[in-house]
């Protein structure tokens, strides 16, 4: 009888080569446009808000008058005290000592375990930030689209979703959790699909309801969903006192239309109107194919081009400016962000660090049942994303994907 594979198993040698192979998306093109001067970050954060004056009003105080005529009133600037407070981020690490120990050294094993946790830790810290700032705040992920009983959920948009990492709370709006502590153990993404799969027994769900990290409800950094709004609070200004204190919104009532350069050149003259200047248009990648589908067709031809910082896009062109439309996987489906990026900072008080108030990263487990061999540390940024000028930013919404 011939030898076979599974009759010699026991004998054969399992051979290990190269480096870990990367799956994952780590892209931060919004995180990395925001950050990439000194001027799009401040750490002047002391004390409990940050505060900033915002010039809202002009000086009425003007008139055409006759000879001897009473003159006009005396006006006045007006200004609104902008107030933000910092959000704190977390990320944790657990690992044994025996997972340590086994893989400190390279023939071992293909990386070290406890710089592998750090190093990627530290990635996946800002991917998720990548994702808040086109948040508003409320910490969703996405929305239930539908009514269901079951373990599969009807979302809006399912792409941003770590499929077995996440775990989730499912919560009606504002703060209600309805489900909790759930794990995220498959997605769909094909068209007409859009749900998740999670951990347990079947939820009922209603439409609208939140989809949040877990714990995470209202405590995200209030992001471009939150700034980029022609209504609606922030930095403890009210538009409907300050009605200078809104953006430029283009939306269709939840109903999609075909992006035109036509809508494109008025959301940037609308900008433009309001003393504003687009200095990069952000976009998903399926917005970002509709305009370059409409370039091919109005010209013929279109080449992506490296911009400033090393970005590459599409441009387009508004008058004297060329602008960078630059494709970002994490942005909202069917929308296009005109911003201002001179106009947006980070406001934190220092990078991403790990929690060493004890002159240690790396603390041992301990609980009710005593000490383990068990290490945990955790990273941690403390920020919020500020704009002196919400009505320099725009969007349109409810695009045609492509």
């Amino acid at each position: 009888m011939a030898s076979t594979v599974a009759s010699i198993d026991a004998t054969l040698k399992e051979v290990y080569e190269g480096d870990i192979r990367k799956q994952l998306n780590d892209d931060i093109i919004a995180l990395k446009r925001i950050e990439r001067s000194s001027d799009g970050v401040s750490h002047e954060t002391p004390g409990k808000y940050v505060t900033f004056p915002v010039h809202v009003r002009r000086n009425g105080g003007l008139g055409s008058r006759n000879e001897g005529e009473a003159l006009p009133t005396a006006g006045q600037q007006g200004y609104a005290s902008a107030r933000l407070a910092l959000k704190s981020d977390y990320l944790g690490i657990e690992l044994t000592g025996h997972s340590i120990d086994q893989s400190d050294k390279n023939p071992k094993a293909f990386a070290k375990s406890l710089d592998e946790e750090m190093e990627r830790g530290r990635m996946d810290f800002k991917k998720d930030m990548n994702r808040q700032v086109y948040g508003n705040g409320s910490g969703a992920i996405t929305t239930v689209r539908s009514v269901v009983t079951s373990t599969v959920i009807p979302v809006v948009d399912a792409r941003l979703f770590w499929v077995g990492s996440h775990v989730i709370d499912i919560v009606t709006a504002p703060s209600t959790v309805a489900v909790t502590a759930r794990t995220v153990i498959a997605r769909d993404l094909t068209v007409g699909a859009n749900t998740i799969t999670i951990s347990g027994a079947a939820v009922t769900t209603t439409v609208g309801q939140l989809i949040t990290i877990t714990g995470s409800v209202n405590r995200e950094i209030t992001g471009l969903g939150g700034i980029v709004q022609n209504s609606g609070l922030l930095y403890n200004i009210n538009p409907s006192t300050e009605p200078e204190w809104t953006s430029e919104v283009d939306s269709n009532g939840g109903t999609n239309r075909a992006l035109s350069e036509g809508l494109m050149i008025q959301m940037n003259d609308r900008i433009r109107g309001r003393g504003g200047k687009t200095t990069v248009i952000l976009t998903d990648d399926a917005t970002f194919r509709a305009y370059w589908a409409l370039l091919s067709q109005l010209r013929g031809f279109t080449n992506t081009e490296t911009f400033t910082g090393g970005y590459r896009g599409l441009k387009f062109v508004a008058g004297d400016d060329e602008i960078p439309v630059v494709s970002d996987y994490d942005a909202p489906r069917g929308t296009m962000h005109f911003l201002n990026e001179d106009e947006l900072t980070l406001y934190r008080d220092e990078d991403i660090h790990w929690l060493n108030r004890d002159n240690s990263i790396l603390k041992q487990k301990v609980d009710a049942s005593g000490r383990y061999d068990v290490w945990q540390a955790h990273m941690v940024e403390r920020h919020e994303l500020g704009t002196g000028r919400r009505n320099t930013h725009g969007k349109i919404t409810d695009i045609t994907p492509a």
